[in-house]
C-alpha cells in the first residue's frame, strides 16, 4: 500500500469513527436529576465518558433527558441544557467538554481548518481521566504541563482539561499526596492515567547501627528527620535542628552566646552521677561527648547545612547494639553525599540582626536614689552618686551575623559521587565584645568498582572555630551594679589607678575585696578566646562477594581530632584583679591547651536473603576497637611572665573493644523478630568488671499486611512494635575510677615558696569494683498512616529501669582517701508516653498545608541510693553559689533534680512572712525546715511545626514548649532590699519587685522563689519565595525572611524559662533574631 493509499484509509477510518459516534442511537430517562447523575447514567448504558474541567460546567444543575433510541450528540445537548458558553466533541468513547466564547451548547469537530488554527496558535488543550491503583476515579490530582501558567485539578470523577499546552511540550506531569508523581507523554484523545502509591515513606532508608533498613521494616522506637524540612531560617549551630521535632528529645542551649552548646537529653536521661548526655554518632564515628576545655558545644564543629539527617535511636532494641554508651540513647548523623548526573552548586547566604528578647526590670538611677534612704541600716548622711547609667543598656547591643555556604555536587564519570562545601559563619553576640566565627569543610566521594562490587566512601571534614567570649557572670552584675556610678571615672590619671579608669569601689586608696565587679569593664578588659580546631574522617569499604552478593564484607576507619585553645588575659591594676586571682591587682596571663584524640575500626560482615520469597533473613556480625586519648596544659601568668600557679598537667586514656551481632527475620513481610547482642570491655573498669553484655529482642507486626486490611482506603499502614533490651553506661567519672589517682587542689590550697606559689595534690577516692550502670528498657509501639499516609505518626509507651546507678555516698572515715565515694549503689525507674502526627489536611493545584505535632510525657522516680535507704535521706545537688549551698537533691520515692527548700509561710491576705516557714506537721516556725517539694524536669514536652504553600510563595512556623516544671529564681533569691548598701559604704542596685515586695534580708532557701516553668515558644517564622528555572530547568532561587524567638507564652518571671538544670543564675539571654536568606541552585 503506497502513502496515498494509506491517507486515504486512515481518513475513511477517522470518519466512519465519527459517523458511528453521531449515528449511535441512545435511550435514556431520568427525571429531575443533577447533570452529574445523568452523565453516570450514560455512562452506564453507553459506555461514555464525559471529560471535562469542574470550573467550566454546573454539574450539581438539575436536568430532566427524555431521549429514546436519539442520537448521541442529541442526548448530550439534554444533559448540557441550560449550561453556557460550552463546546464539547466526541472522541472515541469520549466526551469532552470545553468552555467558549458563546452562550449556547455546541458541538464541535477537529475539522481541517481547526487543526490548521491550532497548529498557527502552536496551543492545544489536553484532556483526560486520572483513576487509582483500583481504577477508583481520584480527585484533587494536580496537572501541569511546562509553557502552562497554573495547572488543572481533577474534579470528583478524576477528569481534567489542561489548555494552552504549546505543541512542543511532550509531557505532562502528575502529582498527589501519596502517590508517585509521574512524567506522562501527551496523547491523543482524552488520555486514561493510572497512578500508584508511593510507598518512598516506608521504603526510605534509616542509618541505624552497623547497616541501614527501610523505615517501615523497623521494630525500635527510631526517628529520622532531615533539617531543611523545618526550620529554613537561620541556623548556626547543628542541634538547633532538633529543637521541638522528635517526640521523647528535649534541647536546651545552655546559653544565649553564639556557638554556645546544648543540653540533649532523650527520654530524660538514665543516670544520676555519670553522663546523660546521648552517644553521638557522625558519619560512622562515634564521638567523645567529654568536657572541651574553653568551650561547651560537642558538634559544634558541623555546618547545618551539611547535614542530610538526624537519626534518633530511643529504645534499647534501636540502641543495644552499641551497647556500653547507649543508655542516653543515640543520635547518628549522616552528612550529604555525592549525586549522579551533572555537577550541580548550591550558595546559601544568611544576614541577620540580633537583640535582647527581654529585659529585667532594676531601679532606675532616680528611683533608687529615692528608694535608698528609706531601707533599714543605710546611714542617714549616705551619699550617692550623680550619674544616671542604664547598666544593661552599657552591655548589650543590636548584633550582626552572617552565613554563606557553598557546595558542589555531582558525580565523576558516572562512578564516583562526590561533595565538597565550604561554609563561613561570623555571628556577633548581642552583649558587647562577644562574638563567634566558624570556617568550615566537608567533602565525600564514594567511587564503585568491578561492577559496582566493592564500594568506597571517603568523608573528611575539618572545622575551626574562634570564640570571643565574656564572663557570663555580666548579665547578673548588670542587674546589681549602682545606677548612680559612671563606667568610667574620667580620672587623669586613668593609666596607673586601681581599675584603669573604670568606676570601682574603694575603700579609702584601696579597692575594697569584696565587690561586684564593673561590668563594663569586665567586657573590655577582660580578653577571653577560645580557638577551636577539629578533623572528622572515615573510609568504609563494602565488598559484595562475587557470586555471593547477599553477603556483604564492610571495614570501618574513623578517626575525631580535636585541639582547644583557651586563652584569658586581664591587665594589670583592672578593678577584677582586686576580687579575684591574687587579689592584689596584679594581671592574669592564662592559657591551656586541650588535646583530644579519637580512632576506631569497626569490621563487620552483612548477610541478607530471602527464601521461598516470604522468608527474609538477615545477619550482621563484627568486632570493633575504638582509643580514646586526651591531653591538658594550662599555664596560670602575671602580664610580665611571672608564674602565679604551678603548672596544671595530665593526660588520660581508655579502650574499648567489641563483639556485636544482629538477627533479622521477616515472614511474608508481616512478622518480624529483631535479635541484637554486644559484649564491650572497657579499661575504665577493673578485670573483674572490664565486659559487659548487652541484649535486646524486638517483634514487629504490619497489621495492615493482612488480608482484613490489605486493600483498606482509609488505614494505609498500621504496625505493632515490642521490644526489651539492655543498655550501659561507661562515661562515668573519669578514666581510672578504680585506681588511686591524684588531683590538683583548688587555688586556696596552694603554697607559697619562695616567689612561686604552688599547686597541691590531693588524692581521690576509688573503688575497685565499680562496674557498668545498666538499664532495662521495654518498649512497646504503632506506626500508623491514614488516607494513603496523609496523615501518620507513631505512639510509644516506654519503662525503663537502671539499676548499679552510680551515686556519691558518705564511708567511714579511713576506710578510703575521700569521706564520700562515689559507688555503684542506686537504682531508678523512668517511665513516659510519646505520641506523634504528621498530617497534610489541604492539597490543592496552588494550596498546600502540612502540620506536624509531638508530644511526650516523662516521669522517673529514685528506687534506691544507699546500701540501707532512710527516711528522708539525700544527695545534695543543684549548688547556687561557690559557698556549698545547695537547693537540690536526689532522695529515694522522688525524681531527680527535686527542690530541696523551705516552705514559704504566708499570711492571712498572701503576702509571705519573712523568716517564718511551714512545718512538716504545719506548724509556722522561724526554723528553716527544708523539705523536698516541687521538681526541676518537666514532666511532659511539645514540639509543632507547619508550613503553607501557595505556588512559589512558602511560610513556616515551629514551636516548643515544656510543662509541669519548677525554676528557682536565684536572681531574685539573691536579692533583698538591705543588700543596697554594704558595712564597707558600697552599694547594689535590686529589681523593682524586690523593692516594691521582698524582703528585708536574704531568703535564699525559701520556696518562695520557686516558680512555674511550663512555657510555650514560637522559634521560628519563615516566609520564603522561590524563582524557578532562572537560566535553565536546573537553576533556581530562593529568598527568605525569618524571625527566631519570636514569643514566650509563660508565667514565669524571670529572664527565660527554658533553663535545664532549673536553677536561673547568670544566663545569657536568648536573642530575638530577624534574618534575610538565599538559597541559589544551579
Amino acid at each position: 500500500m503506497n502513502n496515498y493509499q494509506k491517507a486515504i484509509f486512515m481518513a475513511s477510518a477517522l470518519l466512519c469513527m465519527n459517523l458511528t459516534a453521531t449515528a449511535q442511537q441512545v435511550s435514556l430517562n431520568v427525571n429531575k436529576v443533577s447533570v452529574k447523575q445523568a452523565m453516570n447514567q450514560l455512562k452506564e448504558k453507553t459506555g461514555y465518558t464525559f471529560v471535562f474541567s469542574s470550573s467550566d460546567i454546573n454539574n450539581k444543575q438539575v436536568v430532566s433527558v427524555s431521549a429514546k433510541n436519539a442520537d448521541l450528540s442529541d442526548v448530550v445537548e439534554q444533559i448540557l441544557k441550560g449550561q453556557k458558553g460550552i463546546d464539547y466533541k466526541i472522541e472515541g468513547k469520549n466526551i469532552i467538554i470545553t468552555k467558549a466564547s458563546h452562550n449556547t451548547v455546541r458541538r464541535t469537530a477537529a475539522t481541517k481548518g481547526q487543526l490548521q488554527s491550532q497548529t498557527k496558535d502552536d496551543k492545544r488543550r489536553v484532556a483526560g481521566r486520572i483513576i487509582d491503583e483500583n481504577g477508583e476515579p481520584m480527585i484533587g490530582v494536580t496537572v501541569t504541563a511546562d509553557g502552562v501558567v497554573g495547572g488543572a485539578i481533577t474534579d470528583l470523577d478524576g477528569n481534567f482539561v489542561l489548555d494552552g499546552v504549546p505543541q512542543t511540550t511532550k509531557n505532562i506531569h502528575v502529582s498527589y499526596i501519596g502517590y508517585e508523581e509521574k512524567n506522562i507523554q501527551i496523547a491523543s484523545g482524552a488520555m486514561k492515567i493510572k497512578m500508584a502509591p508511593d510507598n518512598k515513606q516506608l521504603d526510605d532508608v534509616v542509618v541505624i547501627g552497623y547497616g541501614t533498613v527501610k523505615k517501615n521494616d523497623l521494630t525500635g522506637s527510631v526517628s529520622a528527620i532531615k533539617p531543611d524540612e523545618f526550620n529554613k531560617g537561620a541556623k548556626s549551630s547543628a542541634q538547633d535542628a532538633l529543637v521541638g521535632k522528635v517526640a521523647g528529645v528535649n534541647v536546651v542551649s545552655s546559653s544565649g552566646a553564639p556557638g554556645s552548646g546544648s543540653t540533649i537529653r532523650i527520654r530524660s536521661g538514665a543516670s544520676l552521677s555519670a553522663s546523660n548526655d546521648p552517644l553521638i554518632v557522625i558519619d560512622g564515628v562515634p564521638v567523645d561527648n567529654s568536657t572541651i576545655e574553653g568551650g561547651g558545644n560537642v558538634i559544634g564543629n558541623l555546618n547545618p547545612n551539611d547535614i542530610e539527617t538526624f537519626t534518633v535511636l530511643k529504645d534499647a532494641s534501636a540502641t543495644a547494639i552499641y551497647g556500653s554508651r547507649a543508655s542516653n540513647g543515640v543520635i547518628v548523623i549522616t552528612t550529604k553525599k555525592g549525586t549522579s548526573g551533572a555537577p550541580k552548586f548550591n550558595y546559601t547566604a544568611n544576614f541577620s540582626l540580633s537583640s535582647t528578647a527581654k529585659r529585667l526590670k532594676v531601679l532606675s538611677a532616680d528611683e533608687f536614689r529615692k528608694f535608698v534612704p528609706t531601707v533599714t541600716g543605710v546611714p542617714e548622711n549616705v551619699v550617692l552618686g550623680e550619674n544616671n547609667t542604664d547598666w544593661q543598656d552599657e552591655i548589650y547591643r543590636t548584633a550582626f551575623g552572617m552565613d554563606h555556604n557553598i557546595s558542589m555536587a555531582g558525580n565523576i564519570k558516572k562512578k564516583a559521587p562526590v561533595r565538597v562545601s565550604l561554609g563561613y559563619t561570623n555571628q556577633n553576640g548581642i552583649i558587647k565584645t562577644n562574638s563567634y566565627k566558624r570556617y568550615t569543610f566537608d567533602g565525600g566521594i564514594s567511587p564503585k568498582f568491578f561492577k559496582d562490587h566493592l564500594s568506597l566512601n571517603v568523608n573528611l571534614k575539618a572545622s575551626m572555630e574562634d570564640n570571643a567570649r565574656i564572663d557570663e557572670s555580666v548579665v547578673g552584675n548588670a542587674l546589681s551594679y549602682d545606677p548612680t556610678r559612671p563606667v568610667r571615672t574620667g580620672s587623669a590619671t586613668a593609666s596607673t589607678d586601681p581599675g584603669l579608669g573604670y568606676f570601682i569601689w574603694m575603700n579609702g586608696n584601696s579597692p575594697m575585696a569584696i565587690q561586684t565587679d564593673n561590668p563594663v569593664a569586665q567586657l573590655e578588659l577582660q580578653n577571653l578566646r577560645n580557638k577551636l580546631y577539629r578533623s572528622i574522617g572515615n573510609m568504609s569499604v563494602n565488598y559484595k562477594v562475587h557470586g555471593f552478593e547477599d553477603l556483604q564484607l564492610n571495614m570501618n576507619l574513623g578517626y575525631d581530632v580535636l585541639e582547644s585553645k583557651y586563652n584569658k588575659d586581664v591587665p594589670q591594676l583592672a578593678g577584677m584583679m582586686y576580687t579575684s586571682n591574687k587579689k592584689d591587682g596584679t594581671g592574669l596571663d592564662f592559657d591551656s591547651k586541650q588535646n583530644k584524640r579519637n580512632t576506631l575500626l569497626d569490621l563487620y560482615a552483612n548477610y541478607q536473603h530471602t527464601f521461598a520469597g516470604k522468608h527474609d533473613f538477615g545477619a550482621m556480625v563484627g568486632y570493633g576497637w575504638q582509643h580514646f586519648w586526651k591531653k591538658y596544659n594550662e599555664t596560670t601568668l602575671s602580664p610580665d611572665g611571672t608564674e602565679i600557679f604551678s603548672p596544671k598537667h595530665y593526660e588520660s586514656e581508655y579502650y574499648l573493644l567489641s563483639l556485636y551481632g544482629r538477627l533479622n527475620y521477616t515472614y511474608d513481610n508481616k512478622y518480624m523478630v529483631t535479635a541484637t547482642l554486644r559484649s564491650d570491655g572497657s579499661s575504665r573498669f577493673a578485670k573483674g568488671n572490664r565486659y559487659g553484655y548487652f541484649p535486646s529482642v524486638a517483634l514487629g507486626w504490619k497489621i495492615s499486611e493482612e488480608k482484613f486490611l490489605k486493600n483498606n482506603k482509609v488505614l494505609t499502614n498500621l504496625k505493632l512494635r515490642l521490644s526489651y533490651g539492655q543498655t550501659g553506661q561507661q562515661d562515668i567519672i573519669n578514666d581510672y575510677p578504680y585506681m588511686t589517682t591524684f588531683s590538683v587542689s583548688y587555688p586556696e590550697s596552694s603554697y607559697l615558696f619562695g616567689d612561686t606559689w604552688y599547686k597541691t595534690y590531693r588524692p581521690n577516692g576509688y573503688d575497685r569494683d565499680i562496674k557498668w550502670e545498666t538499664t532495662e528498657t521495654w518498649n512497646a509501639g504503632i506506626d500508623y498512616g491514614f488516607l494513603n499516609n496523609r496523615i501518620y505518626g507513631s505512639i510509644d509507651v516506654y519503662k525503663r529501669h537502671t539499676k548499679d546507678l552510680l551515686n556519691t555516698i558518705p564511708v567511714i572515715s579511713g576506710v578510703n582517701y575521700s569521706a564520700v565515694l562515689t559507688t555503684n549503689i542506686g537504682e531508678m525507674d523512668n517511665k513516659g508516653v510519646e505520641f506523634s502526627i504528621n498530617a497534610v489536611p489541604v492539597q490543592t493545584k496552588d494550596f498546600s498545608w502540612n502540620v506536624g505535632l509531638n508530644y511526650t510525657w516523662n516521669d522517673s522516680k529514685i528506687t534506691k541510693l544507699n546500701t540501707v535507704d532512710t527516711e528522708g535521706s539525700y544527695v545534695e545537688t543543684g549548688a547556687i553559689s561557690g559557698t556549698g549551698k545547695f537547693v537540690e537533691c536526689f532522695m529515694v520515692g522522688k525524681r531527680p533534680y527535686t527542690f530541696y527548700l523551705a516552705k514559704q509561710a504566708y499570711d492571712e491576705n498572701g503576702k509571705p512572712m519573712e523568716g517564718k516557714y511551714v512545718q512538716p506537721d504545719g506548724a509556722i516556725d522561724t526554723k528553716e525546715t527544708r523539705q523536698a517539694s516541687r521538681c526541676a524536669l518537666p514532666k511532659s514536652y511539645l514540639g509543632f511545626n507547619t508550613q503553607f504553600t501557595y505556588k512559589n510563595w512558602e511560610l513556616g512556623i515551629t514551636g516548643h514548649g515544656s510543662f509541669g516544671n519548677y525554676i528557682y529564681n536565684y536572681v531574685k533569691a539573691n536579692q533583698y532590699q538591705q543588700q543596697v548598701y554594704s558595712d564597707q559604704g558600697n552599694f547594689s542596685n535590686i529589681l523593682k519587685s524586690t523593692a516594691s515586695s521582698g524582703f528585708q534580708q536574704q531568703q535564699l532557701y525559701s520556696d518562695y522563689f520557686l516558680e512555674k516553668g511550663d512555657f510555650f515558644r514560637i522559634d521560628n517564622i519563615t516566609l520564603g519565595y522561590t524563582f524557578p528555572k532562572l537560566w535553565n530547568s536546573s537553576s533556581s532561587l530562593r529568598v527568605s525572611a525569618s524571625v527566631q524567638n519570636v514569643c514566650v507564652i509563660t508565667g514565669y518571671s524571670g529572664l527565660d524559662p527554658e533553663i535545664y538544670n532549673g536553677i536561673d543564675r547568670d544566663v545569657y539571654p536568648r536573642p530575638r533574631t530577624f534574618s534575610i536568606s538565599a538559597n541559589l541552585n544551579f
